[in-house]
């Protein structure tokens, strides 16, 4: 192996690895990796199951954020795993608004341990009305 196949194996480590944990992603970026993936069928899938879980966990109404405007919010959560953890986590919370309904719910999904998802970078659409 040469010492350049080797910086860019190592490189493509590296970015994977940072994939994964998906930090710093766009409302847009987020977006796109969803609708790349939304129609896979493991996707499919772990979106039902977090379903159920949110509804009985009632995520969404635990904080009272839906009485904090009328208009809808797009949520993309990311979910990422590190290492041997037993669960994920909601990494990031990406609103299609910025108001305090968004913030709300921002602050109610942020940090949630969650089940280990299928595959990374994992980001779950959510619409919030």
């Amino acid at each position: 192996m040469t010492l350049k196949h080797a910086v860019s194996v190592l490189l493509l480590v590296a970015w994977g690895l940072a994939s994964a944990a998906g930090p710093g992603l766009s409302f847009a970026d987020a977006k796109k990796i969803w609708e790349r993936t939304k129609g896979r069928k493991d996707y499919q899938t772990y979106a039902g199951e977090f379903a159920q879980f949110n509804n009985h966990f009632r995520l969404d109404e635990k904080d009272g954020c839906y009485a904090l405007g009328k208009d809808p919010v797009e949520l993309m959560l990311v979910i990422a795993h590190q290492g041997k953890e037993q669960y994920a986590v909601i990494e990031q919370v990406l609103t299609s608004v910025d108001n305090a309904k968004a913030r709300c719910f921002r602050k109610s999904y942020g940090g949630v341990r969650t089940k280990i998802p299928p595959f990374f970078p994992f980001v779950l659409q959510m619409g919030m009305g």
